[in-house]
């Protein structure tokens, strides 16, 4: 998972410890992105005084104000005593873990980052670090450390459009564009596409639109960016999807001569094959490949397959139950789709 820190802080540990994890934002536990009744209700929050606007008060005086919109928690900030820094640290991370619904996994990677010397130093400026799938704002002063913890969101206008898509089915007022950054010689993504994509396309809502975007790692897959130039090769003519399909069924494109098994598959999935070729050999589709390269670098992304559901990024690709519940919650929280 991606972690940056803003003032020119170095990337931490956490990072690691989150990637370890492997958590989905969906999963058992989940807090920030669920629905915020059956928290308030839950055991862990049995001797905590609740009271208005969100407030929650614990036993040892710490607090936090639980942000919410359309019945789901978006986020929240807590607020511990900072008289004694080390306890402090230690009071914000747990609540933070309880909050986010990861437990002891944010909470110990997040007191460990607390910890640090540099880290310390930038506390009474503030600093906001990115912890897939939460931002983390934290500040201090010599009374007070607060910890502002809620999804992170992509701003509007950052995704760029695209035609690679299933349309949806159904046009809404509140439709839901869930965005798939991938890699051809991905086996990762390869995965993604033949067991979680089919699964997830079984239960999505019908007014779900699904984007691919090109994002070949060519620095440790030399035949993804050709595979994505064929793939977009094959767009001008309308079969962007069956081709996409075909890439990643037969796989033989990854040894012996690619652009034989490319213009092969073309034929296959009915394309004017002499149209395709010369595409290929002009590098027809280099131009849509660098776009989307270019839109991976400017959302900051290392990995693949990386998905989003509207503004939002899933902390757990390949799992479909997760993916749908944020597809609930972006519905209810975005009110239609940036």
């Amino acid at each position: 998972m991606p972690f940056n820190a803003t003032n020119h802080l170095k990337r931490a540990s956490l990072l690691a410890a989150l990637g370890l994890i492997g958590l989905g934002l969906g999963r058992a536990g989940a807090q920030v992105g669920q629905p915020l009744a059956p928290f308030l209700n839950s055991p862990s929050l049995a001797d905590v005084r609740q009271g208005a606007a969100g407030l929650l008060t614990f036993a040892d005086g710490s607090s936090a104000v639980l942000q919410s919109r359309g019945g789901y928690m978006t986020g929240a900030k807590i607020i511990v005593s900072n008289v004694d820094p080390q306890k402090a640290a230690a009071q914000a991370a747990e609540l933070t873990g309880l909050l986010s619904g990861f437990g002891s996994g944010l909470a110990e990677p997040m007191l460990g980052f607390l910890g640090r010397e540099d880290v310390g130093k930038k506390l009474l400026e503030g600093l906001t670090v990115d912890a897939e799938p939460f931002t983390i704002t934290i500040k201090a002063d010599a009374q007070l450390l607060s910890v502002d913890l809620k999804l992170a969101r992509v701003p509007d206008g950052a995704f760029a459009p695209t035609a690679n898509a299933l349309p949806a089915r159904r046009v809404s007022k509140n439709d839901v564009v869930l965005r798939v950054y991938s890699d051809f010689q991905c086996p990762y993504c390869r995965q993604f596409e033949s067991e979680t994509l089919p699964a997830l396309l079984r239960s999505l809502p019908d007014d779900v639109r699904v984007e691919f975007h090109q994002f070949p790692l060519e620095s440790i897959h030399p035949l993804a960016r050709p595979a994505a130039e064929a793939s977009e090769c094959a767009a001008k003519q309308g079969k962007f999807w069956a081709y996409k399909d075909a890439l990643f069924r037969d796989q033989s494109w990854l040894s012996g001569n690619a652009d034989q098994t490319f213009t092969a598959l073309a034929a296959e999935t009915g394309l004017n094959t002499a149209t395709f070729k010369t595409c290929l050999t002009t590098r027809g589709g280099q131009a849509a490949v660098d776009a989307g390269l270019a839109e991976a670098e400017r959302l900051g992304l290392n990995g693949t397959p990386s998905v989003f559901v509207g503004p939002y990024q899933a902390a757990n690709p390949f799992d479909t139950a997760g993916l749908l519940d944020l597809i609930k919650f972006t519905r209810a929280v975005e009110g239609g789709q940036p």
